[in-house]
């Protein structure tokens, strides 16, 4: 980086700081609005409350009771849902309506203090019950008159004003006695002093609860076991409250989930227990019938052996062909759906690797029918799913939108058009999204089905090898009984088919008792450890974090205004837009003639300037005083101008040679009855019509304004004039017409030694100058300067006051309110 691209650099950095000083107060204003907005803003908003509660799963047995039951028996009767489906499960419509069935949550209470309405959970003073009949309530939007206040005014002790402002509604009524309308029903009992203020009540509807309650609260997964759940609310009590019916509800339906598994099975083994009895009996009597016909035998050791062996295979035989069948019973569940593992518990097939399995296919199904109910009502939010349920919002925000803009206009309006367009729109976006998810659905649905099947059909053919096996060894064990007396077969096939009865009846008599032992000592396996609390300070809104933003956003807006601001501005403001336009030199700013001090001081700084550039080796030197339009001073700069340079010795010249709106004769107090007109085109003498001001300094008056000043000024008799005059001055100062406006100025610049265009501060646009740059170009003109007329004066420190370009002045770089001051 070399010396220039710093220099650079810090004149940009210096431009930034004088811009921001330049409009500090309209930036602190926007910032102060801005931050009054933000403050009010946040002021208004409702204040957030957060409320949670752990709670911890366990396997192990909660009581002595328990502890008699056998391993396999307990962990079926203590089995837990995976934590993913205990989530899903409080996350249903199902489980929350129930939780909030009895909870007074449609009613919602404010007292208003400070200009805004504070909700609380209740009031101590009253108790209200609200009835809101909106169906009977006709009104462009769709919650009718549910979130609509209800205000109460107490008159006295025994009389109140009941105000509905939405149904334009104000009747004086009485306390502890039912008000019927067509609209509404209220009551509203007193159970204590009334105070001097408006109490306010809110109707909702009760099928919107569970959405919003569901939208408003998180199940988290902490660990293995144990997750929790928090509620958000705008009343801290209430979030408490739900939190913890919440946590007891589910509580209360994992045991009554357990107890009512047990009672299956109880139930079950009743059935097969009066079975077998029947079994049992018949088998006893027919032994104890044939020993009494036939003659007592004793078999021989070794066939009782073989029937003994016989006898357990056939039991293991019966109870492979029971699991069998009770795995083709789940397989023909399986293609409809119903899952239900109890039936191959109880035939003692493991079912631990597709338990997960069904669990996910359960959760899969829920949401599917939530889907398919929600394909069949897109207005209102049935499931779960967050995004949806934002689409559906959006929707009937679209559709209020649709029914104002139609009872506003008519079908064929833009906006009606429009509305309707983007409301079919949402509507195809919501179908779309339902049957995304729907075919997802289906999919991992058909996909843990065919792993259920896979599995399945994996234990059916280790159980079908089995039996093979089994059956191939009974066939020989039985052709070995066949060699056995007839008598001895008989007697041991009834003592066998009496002691596998008898066995079987033992066995369910054994597990009757001990599920019954189970369900006696069932207790919940969750427990809350730790307990909701009512938040002292709300989550959110951060105001201090939103008073912040929002003074930092105004502040860039303030900078952003006056940076868009300053980039929009076509006027010329100071010095700097001067020397960013042009490289034509400026040789110095003035304040108001009003300002006589610093005018004249400033003329003299202007005047020493010139001397830099002026030629030094010729006997006259000409200015040309011009301006791109009329109304920037040039007259009164060139005046001035003119007084200043005579002060000097100096002998001067002021030639007002616009022909066309001379005004230069009344800045100096002189006539204009005979001029440059009157020579040019009469017979009279120039040094008769040369007015003097004082003794170096002399005015040349225009005359009359010609029909064609372009052709007089283009004449030969004004040029030898002008040659002449040269001989007698040491300054001609030329006041023409404006040189952006016509082309008189254009002719004499050939006389003139330098052009100075005075530019009027913030009335000159900014394309002068560029015009400026193009005439210079075009007419080749060597030595030229720009001159900033009536900029306005500004208080500098230290210096009193000032317009500044040097001397120490303040040097106003801004709208003509604020200032710079050069070191």
């Amino acid at each position: 980086m070399n010396q220039n691209e710093i220099e650079e650099d810090e004149i940009d950095l210096h431009k930034i700081i004088v811009h921001l000083k330049r409009n500090l107060k309209i930036i602190v204003l926007i910032t102060f609005v801005v931050a009054v907005a933000t403050a009010a803003y946040a002021y208004f908003l409702k204040p957030i409350y957060s409320s949670s509660v752990s709670i911890a799963f366990s396997d192990q047995k909660m009581s002595t009771l328990a502890s008699i039951v056998p391993d396999e028996l307990s962990e079926f009767s203590n089995k837990e849902s995976e934590l993913e489906t205990v989530k899903l499960t409080l996350e249903t419509r199902k489980f929350i309506n129930s939780v909030i069935k009895d909870l007074d949550l449609h009613q919602h209470y404010f007292l208003e203090k400070n200009f805004k309405k504070n909700e609380v959970y209740g009031f101590d003073n009253l108790k209200i019950r609200l009835d809101i009949h909106n169906e009977l309530y006709f009104t462009s939007t769709q919650e009718g008159l549910y979130a609509e206040a209800f205000e109460i005014q107490p008159i006295d002790d025994t009389h109140f004003l009941l105000k509905v402002d939405a149904l334009d509604y104000a009747k004086t009524q009485q306390y502890n006695q039912e008000i019927k309308e067509k609209f509404f029903a209220l009551k509203v009992l007193k159970t204590g002093a009334i105070e001097e203020q408006s109490y306010f009540v809110e109707g909702h509807d009760k099928s919107l609860l569970a959405d919003e309650i569901l939208a408003n609260m998180q199940v988290a997964i902490l660990s293995d076991n144990v997750l929790s759940i928090t509620y958000n609310n705008t009343v801290a009590q209430r979030a408490k409250e739900l939190v913890e019916a919440i946590a007891q509800s589910f509580i209360a339906y994992t045991l009554d989930k357990k107890t009512a598994e047990l009672s299956q099975t109880l139930s079950f083994l009743d059935t097969q227990i009066a079975e077998t009895k029947i079994i049992l009996t018949g088998a006893g009597d027919k032994l104890k019938s044939y020993q009494e016909k036939s003659e007592t035998f004793m078999p021989m050791e070794s066939s009782i052996a073989l029937y003994d062996t016989v006898s357990k295979k056939e039991e293991a035989l019966r109870s492979l062909e029971l699991q069998y069948q009770e795995v083709l019973n789940f397989k023909t569940s399986l293609k409809s759906n119903r899952l239900n593992t109890v039936s191959l518990l109880n035939s003692g097939i493991d079912t631990n690797s597709i338990q997960s399995l069904i669990e996910s296919f359960r959760a899969d199904m829920l949401t599917l029918s939530e889907m398919q109910l929600q394909a069949q009502n897109i207005e209102k939010s049935i499931t779960s799913n967050v995004q949806l349920g934002k689409l559906i919002e959006s929707l009937n925000t679209q559709k209020k939108l649709l029914i104002d803009l139609k009872f506003n206009f008519t079908a064929g309006h833009p906006q009606v058009e429009k509305a309707s367009s983007d409301l079919f729109e949402i509507e195809n976006e919501i179908r779309a999204f339902i049957a995304t998810n729907t075919k997802r659905l289906k999919q991992n649905q058909a996909l843990t089905k065919k792993k259920i099947s896979e599995n399945i059909a994996m234990t059916q053919s280790n159980i079908g090898s089995k039996l093979k096996v089994l059956k191939e060894d009974l066939a020989e064990k039985h052709a070995l009984l066949q060699s056995l007396p007839e008598k001895d077969l008989t007697i041991q096939d009834l003592k066998r088919k009496f002691t596998l009865s008898e066995n079987i009846y033992t066995f369910l008599l054994q597990k009757k008792m001990e599920f019954q032992i189970s369900k006696a000592s069932t207790i919940a396996n969750t427990q809350i450890i730790e307990d909701a609390i009512v938040a002292l300070a709300p989550i959110k809104p951060n105001k201090k974090l939103i008073l912040i933003v929002g003074i930092l956003v105004g502040l860039i807006l303030g900078i952003l205004f006056t940076a868009i601001r300053a980039m929009l501005d076509t006027k010329i403001r100071d010095a700097s837009t001067v020397s960013e336009l042009t490289d034509a030199p400026l040789y110095g700013i003035l304040p108001t003639k009003e300002n006589k001090r610093f005018f004249d001081e400033a003329l003299r700084s202007i005047r020493t300037n010139l001397q830099f550039v002026l030629p030094h080796d010729q006997q006259c030197t000409t200015m040309l005083v011009s301006s791109s339009i009329a109304g920037e001073g040039k007259t009164t700069v060139i005046a001035g101008l003119g007084e200043i340079i005579s002060q000097t010795g100096k002998k001067v010249l002021l030639m007002d040679l616009d022909l066309r709106k001379p005004r230069l004769y009344q800045e100096l107090g002189k006539s204009n009855k005979k001029g440059m007109t009157h020579y040019l085109v009469g017979d009279l003498n120039f040094s008769d019509l040369i007015q003097p001001i004082h003794d170096n300094l002399d005015f040349f008056a225009a005359g009359a304004v010609p029909p064609n000043p372009s052709e007089l000024l283009m004449s030969e008799k004004f040029d030898r004039t002008v040659r002449e005059l040269m001989g007698k001055y040491d300054y001609i100062l030329f006041d023409t017409a404006p040189i952006g406006s016509v082309i008189d100025a254009h002719m004499i610049l050939k006389y003139s030694d330098i052009l100075l265009l005075v530019v009027k501060a913030n009335v000159a646009e900014k394309v002068y100058l560029e015009n400026f740059n193009k005439l210079r170009e075009e007419k080749n003109v060597k030595s030229a300067g720009v001159i900033l007329n009536q900029v306005k004066l500004v208080k500098s420190e230290g210096y009193g006051y000032g317009y500044g370009y040097g001397y120490g002045y303040g040097h106003d770089y801004g709208y003509g309110d604020t200032q710079h001051k050069d070191a």
